[in-house]
């Protein structure tokens, strides 16, 4: 005979019993009590729910050490190192030009001595971070083993590998809801570009002046302009240009070229390209694949002239102010004609000017360098007057303000790709001399051109 018990059914064990007729009698007694009992005996002994529990308590410790922060914080540091390793190539370049131009800086040398101590710094941080990791690290192995040891032992009592097919369960049902999830997941909806950002993040500072000497011509020349092409032509990746105003700092009539950088810190040898008609008036002029744009001479439009064939086109900018009826201007004083304001970035040639339409309100128009079409334009709540200078970077307009003879400031920014303005950014830099009458941004090497009172300067921007 046959009898399965309630325990019995549990861990699938069949008790098979010969009943005599003493047993009869004590089975009929265990009926009228209407109790069955079942002595089931386990050579490995009872099951250590205990030490499981320890085991899933452990690996949950592991999983939370394994997610520190302090795993990521040497990607940090290496990032941080790189960055301070490609600075350093340049500034050690630059140094290098300065020497070979007799230009010998102690300040440039002692900024490098800085540098270079910064840098031992963070390597020293980042050997005694990865040592510490991999001590940690070291010990999660051995944690991770010991488990992996005790779970061995632990799948032993699991006759009927109820276990495994319950880890084989959760698998499936994690294939199966990932599955799904990829079935029914939805397009990413369109985000709006942060205000004031770029690929490379958004503006953050300016350094202090990087480099600053006399114009080349004297100090007779308080306005002009200079820099460096974005979009330069074969064989000219390393030009420099400058173009000063005479007459009253109205017009200019040439522009000098230097073939390197070398070549125009020692003011060494070069070439003067004289303007053949229209000639450019106020200090806003910009070079850009290999022609220099600019105000023509007492007239409402702009002008374009060719470096290499010497040409010169023209085309009205509609209802644009000019002849310092709409210049930037200090809380004192404006500077003369710059009412029409060429600006390089990432995107291309722009324009910065003014109406009697927009109420002497900044206007933002991006150029096509072909024909000097407007090819889209934008409004701002910026009154020009208000401002001393601008530039652009990425689309985004932003424009300065005077503090004081020491310092300028960056205050507001337009960004062309969502509209937003802002006007408390607070960016303050340092300057040489009280006016700045010129300032361009080269999104080739990301610096800032500037002329200030007969002074050619150049700043490095931060970003984010």
């Amino acid at each position: 005979m046959v009898l399965l018990t309630d325990v019995g059914m549990r861990f699938g064990f069949f008790l098979i019993l010969s009943l005599t007729s003493a047993d009869r009698d004590a089975l009929g007694e265990a009926r009228a009590a209407k109790r069955c009992y079942c002595d089931l005996q386990m050579s490995d002994g009872p099951f250590p729910h205990q030490q499981l529990d320890e085991l899933y308590l452990i690996s949950q410790n592991c999983s939370v050490e394994l997610n520190k922060q302090q795993f990521n914080e040497p990607l940090e540091i290496i990032a941080y190192v790189d960055q301070k390793l490609r600075n350093l190539v340049q500034r050690i370049n630059e140094f290098e030009e300065e020497y070979d131009g007799e230009l010998y800086s102690i300040i440039s040398y002692r900024i490098i001595e800085i540098e270079i101590a910064e840098l031992n710094e963070l390597l020293n941080q980042l050997q005694e971070k990865c040592s510490r990791n991999n001590d940690e690290r070291t010990d999660l192995d051995t944690q991770a083993q010991n488990i992996t040891n005790k779970v061995d032992e632990l799948e032993k009592y699991d006759r009927l590998k109820v276990t495994q097919e319950h880890k084989r369960n959760i698998i499936l049902k994690r294939s199966l809801t990932s599955c799904q999830n990829a079935l029914l997941v939805t397009p990413t909806p369109y985000v709006s570009p942060q205000p004031g950002s770029c690929s490379f993040g958004r503006l953050r500072a300016v350094s202090n002046p990087r480099n600053s000497m006399l114009n080349h011509f004297g100090t007779s020349y308080s306005y002009g302009s200079w820099g460096k092409d974005p979009l330069p032509a074969p064989g000219k990746e390393d030009q420099y240009w400058l173009v000063v105003l005479t007459s009253s700092n109205r017009f200019g009539t040439k522009i000098r070229v230097y073939s390197s950088y070398s070549k125009f810190l020692t003011k060494g040898t070069h070439k003067d390209i004289n303007f053949q008609t229209h000639n450019p008036q106020g200090p806003g002029g910009v070079m850009y694949g290999d022609a220099y744009y600019y105000n023509c001479y007492n007239l409402g439009k702009l002008c374009k002239f060719n470096m290499t064939t010497l040409e010169v086109i023209s085309a009205t900018l509609p209802f644009a102010g000019f002849n310092d009826k709409f210049p930037y201007c200090t809380l004192a004083s404006c500077y003369l004609y710059t009412d029409m304001d060429l600006a390089t970035d990432e995107n291309g040639l722009w324009v910065l000017y003014s109406t009697t339409f927009s109420f002497g309100n900044l206007i933002v128009s991006r150029l096509d360098t072909t024909d000097l079409s407007l090819l889209e334009s934008w409004n701002t709540t910026l009154f020009k007057r208000s401002a001393s200078n601008a530039f652009l970077v990425c689309g985004i307009v932003y424009a300065t303000r005077y503090v004081s003879p020491e310092i300028e400031e960056i205050f507001y920014m337009f960004d062309t790709t969502s509209g937003v303005e802002q006007y408390n950014l607070k960016i303050q830099f340092r300057k040489i001399l009280p006016g700045i009458q010129y300032m361009n941004y080269n999104p080739r090497d990301k610096k800032l051109y500037v002329y200030s009172d007969t002074y050619v300067i150049s700043y490095s921007l931060t970003f984010e």
